[in-house]
């Protein structure tokens, strides 16, 4: 279990932006861990003969788009590598995004690990027949590393808080590094059919548009959001004039999805929007995340001092691939919408169990920088 909030954190602002954050983290639901070690255990054995699931145990933390369970195996060779532990990735009943397609992710992961020097999991199996578990699933490599946890916040307390400036700056260019090292994989010779986001659209740029219109769309069942309204318009208003070269793209490249050992990433996770597409949009991503973990879900609390606003975190990216990140302010507008969209689904979903109260859908720490965006036409440093 992990330790409860200090003292001083047990009421007022603070404590109610952790208490949302943590419903957010728990998508896990009430299986049977020794029917779930059976059922898979008879799915795996018809594939790998005498492979069998020994344990089946839940994550502290599950994350806010799938469901997640820690397995032990035995006697399982999957494809020659000798499996004694893996990740079992559950598609979620309730899902965040408007497309899920867990194929795409195994391919996305599968590409970017045989063909990038960046640290991704194997990706074991893909099942998408709903009919042995429940839901479609993965089942992946588990790698063990320190991660950067959003409860209780790295922002505010843990390892990587207790770092000094100088390995935090370090930590922090190091994922740049890893999210460059994603847009560097070599797609030469690759079958990529099917791998660009399944809409519509003549370029990267234009279907990536389309998405955010159809996200809009599906997330707008649930309510009324004015500040989507208006980030979505304003995409689609103001689209620069660019041709970018499609590159494999991340999806949700932050600190919080990747484990470290010491101050490098070991792993690279959650690969559910990952897609071949546009590269400046997923550092953008990057380089705002961390505002709004400390601004948002944080209450406020500021950066630490180690980790560089956003326009340097661009020039670094620059520095590092040599690629120009151009129309900067459009692509981090474009991160906070996506953000936005992806966490008003999340908080729809709390609402809808109950986890969290109804007013605060369209009040989640994300939605309302985007509305502070919007007004003043400023983005934050």
């Amino acid at each position: 279990m992990r330790d409860k909030p200090p003292a001083d954190t047990a009421a007022g602002p603070k404590a109610d932006s952790e208490g949302v954050l943590r419903a957010t983290l728990d998508t896990t639901r009430d299986r049977n861990a020794a029917e779930l070690a059976a059922r898979l255990s008879l799915w795996l054995d018809l594939k790998f003969p005498g492979a069998r699931v020994t344990s089946v145990n839940s994550p502290e933390q599950s994350g806010a788009s799938s469901e997640l369970y820690f397995l032990t195996l035995a006697d399982t060779n999957i494809h020659g590598r000798a499996v004694h532990e893996a990740v079992l990735r559950l598609s979620p009943a309730y899902p965040v995004y408007p497309i899920v397609d867990l194929q795409v992710q195994f391919r996305c992961m599968d590409i970017v690990r045989r063909r990038s020097s960046a640290p991704v999991p194997v990706v074991y199996l893909c099942e998408t027949d709903a009919e042995v578990l429940g839901a479609p699933f993965l089942m992946m490599e588990r790698r063990r590393g320190r991660g950067a946890p959003d409860w209780p916040s790295y922002v505010r307390e843990g390892w990587i808080h207790d770092l000094n400036r100088d390995d935090q700056e370090r930590l922090w260019r190091n994922g740049i590094e890893a999210v460059a090292a994603v847009h560097r994989t070599d797609l030469r010779g690759e079958d990529c059919h099917g791998l660009t986001l399944a809409v519509p659209g003549a370029s990267p740029l234009d279907r990536m548009l389309v998405y955010w219109r159809r996200y809009l769309d599906f997330v707008s069942q649930g309510g009324e959001y004015p500040q989507l309204e208006q980030a979505v318009a304003w995409l689609e208003r103001e689209r620069p004039d660019l041709e970018l070269e499609p590159r494999m793209v991340w999806g949700d490249a932050s600190l919080r999805n990747m484990l470290f050992e010491g101050l490098h990433p070991c792993a690279l996770l959650d690969f559910e929007f990952a897609h071949v597409g546009i590269a400046p949009f997923d550092i953008a991503f990057y380089a705002l995340m961390d505002y709004v973990m400390a601004e948002g879900f944080a209450a406020g609390s500021p950066r630490l001092a180690g980790f560089v606003g956003i326009q340097r975190t661009l020039d670094v990216y620059e520095s590092i691939t040599g690629w120009p990140v151009p129309a900067r302010e459009y692509f981090v507008r474009m991160a906070a919408a996506y953000m936005s969209l992806a966490t008003t689904r999340v908080f729809q979903r709390l609402a809808r169990e109950g986890r969290v109260p109804a007013e605060t859908v369209s009040s989640n720490p994300p939605l309302l920088i985007l509305g502070k965006i919007m007004e003043s036409g400023r983005l934050p440093a």
